[in-house]
């Protein structure tokens, strides 16, 4: 089968991480994919050209209710005649599923990769969108919960397939250290302030912070971080293709997000066998196990967070290595790539 898997950017984050994962080993895949995406490319597209893969950057407006857009991706379905259409994020969503079912797509699947905060309009506009597809993928069963919660698809049409996380090297922290990692884009979602503040409250004054990723909150925490006079303790690397290398330098991994719909730099923290302390919304608490194989925290009770942080930095050796030992186990066990790829060719099939 001929399979277009549209997003709106090729460019850095969770979704672009996606589909790095499921092309890691070429050689699993069974069917042919074209990767696009209605605006521009960057990091991922080139990568994925790098892999040998088709991909296709639209360049077009992908405001809603731009219907020139609708009309453009309508011609190429038509010209590149797609078996199936698999569509993710909210805009792709929307000009790709009604697109695909204008030019006669016979199967068509859309994919939700976060709690979405549609107003009540968009949110009729997805109801009916989604009606014309076969399933709706949920990245977590939370937002399948969410979904249903507010109409925008029936229980029967959500699909839960995890994330995959891609085989990466083993950096072996030895955990031994005061180094705090957080993965991520920096946007006001992500709540890195609170981790900002947290830090200058904690008990153990000789903490470091690295934030890896980049964003529109990058100015303003750089701002805290220096009306708090954190610069000799907080760093801020930018985007990086390789956030296991600064992994690797970590010791405990935070994430604070205020919504999240999965949670995959999560679960790469936790291949890298690095303990992590993480916001207890959306998908994350599914796998993420309080005191087993990490912790979990309210991300708008900066004093529960500080708490926590000063409980991790207050065990010893061995109990960190065992709670990272565990969190890397949950990965092997229920989130590779090769299952990932399994999963979702299942799917395609299915309604073939």
């Amino acid at each position: 089968m001929k399979i277009v898997r549209l997003t709106t950017l090729l460019d850095f984050g969770g979704q672009e991480r996606k589909y790095l994962s499921f092309t890691e080993d070429k050689s699993k895949l069974q069917h042919e994919y074209i990767f696009a995406a209605l605006g521009y490319g960057g990091f991922t597209s080139t990568e994925l050209m790098n892999r040998g893969f088709t991909v296709e950057l639209l360049n077009l407006n992908f405001k809603l209710f731009h219907f020139p857009t609708l009309w453009k991706v309508y011609r190429w379905f038509k010209k590149i005649k797609p078996d199936v259409v698999h569509t993710a994020a909210v805009e792709a969503n929307f000009y790709g599923v009604l697109a695909a079912k204008l030019a006669g797509v016979k199967i068509i699947i859309a994919e939700e990769i976060g709690i979405p905060k549609h107003s009540k309009k968009t949110q009729l506009l997805m109801r009916l969108i989604y009606r014309y597809t076969q399933s709706v993928i949920c990245v977590s069963a939370a937002v399948k919960e969410y979904l249903i919660k507010i109409g925008e698809i029936q229980e029967k049409k959500g699909i839960v397939i995890y994330n995959p996380v891609a085989s990466k090297p083993f950096y072996n922290s030895t955990l031994s250290g005061t180094t705090i990692i957080c993965v991520g884009r920096l946007e006001t979602v992500k709540n890195q302030k609170i981790l900002l503040l947290a830090i200058t409250k904690t008990k153990h004054k000789n903490l470091k912070l690295i934030l890896v990723g980049d964003g529109r909150e990058r100015n303003n925490l750089e701002n805290v971080i220096k009306n708090l006079q954190l610069e000799e303790q907080v760093t801020i690397t930018g985007f990086v293709p390789n956030p296991e290398a600064y992994l690797a330098q970590g010791d405990l991994f935070v994430l604070p997000s205020k919504s999240e719909g999965f949670g995959i730099a999560v679960l790469e923290a936790m291949q890298q066998g690095i303990p992590c302390l993480c916001t207890n919304v959306g998908g994350v608490p599914e796998f993420i196990e309080e005191g087993v194989n990490g912790w979990l925290f309210n991300p708008l009770d900066e004093n529960e967070l500080v708490a926590k942080i000063d409980a991790y930095f207050d065990l010893n050796l061995e109990e960190r290595q065992k709670i990272g030992a565990a969190g890397r186990l949950t990965v092997q066990n229920g989130f590779t790539e090769a299952e990932y790829v399994l999963n979702l060719e299942e799917l395609y099939t299915s309604w073939n």
